[in-house]
Parts: C-alpha cells; sequence; structure tokens
C-alpha cells in the first residue's frame, strides 16, 4: 500500500510564498501592540491585500489579524499583573478552567 500525498493548491502555494511577509508583520504588530493597528496599517506595513492578510493569518494562527491582535494585546495585560506570570502559564490556566 502506498502513501498518496495530498495536492498542494496553487492558493496553498502562493501563501506559503508569504510565510516571510507574514512573520515580518507580526514582529511588527507584537512591536506596536500599545499603538492603534486596522486594516490599513496591516496592508500598507505587508503590501498585501485584506483578503490575502485574513487568508495568511487563518492559515498559519487558525485566526484574524484583528482578533489575534486583540488577543495578544491581552496577553500583554494579564502578564503586567504585579506576579509576573509567563504566558504560558496563564494559556494553560485559561484552556484548564474553560
Amino acid at each position: 500500500m502506498s502513501f498518496v500525498r495530498p495536492a498542494v493548491t496553487r492558493k496553498q502555494t502562493a501563501l506559503s510564498d508569504h510565510r516571510q511577509t507574514f512573520e515580518e508583520l507580526c514582529a511588527w504588530i507584537e512591536a506596536h501592540l500599545d499603538e492603534p493597528i486596522g486594516w490599513q496599517e496591516l496592508m500598507a506595513r505587508s503590501g498585501l491585500d485584506h483578503q490575502t492578510l485574513n487568508a495568511l493569518f487563518f492559515k498559519f494562527l487558525s485566526t484574524t489579524p484583528m482578533a489575534w491582535i486583540r488577543k495578544r494585546r491581552g496577553l500583554g495585560q494579564a502578564t503586567a499583573l504585579p506576579r509576573q506570570i509567563p504566558s504560558h502559564r496563564l494559556l494553560r490556566t485559561a484552556s484548564a478552567q474553560a
């Protein structure tokens, strides 16, 4: 019995071609979480359109850009608590309570 690898679609290949741009954009977002970030900033910074950005965030993070930004901002506030709790422990605790 031979293993048949599923065909990679042209869209999947095109999204993978943007991996570096996506990673650079995520790093930029992380560095600017204390500033307003909207679609115009994301598109201007990445050189990608709204639809491609959405597709990249779903492919690599299973969420939308704005939801990811809100989550990252929320994690930043949570780690600013007096007793500096590592973010990986916050995520584990939050998922255990859900």
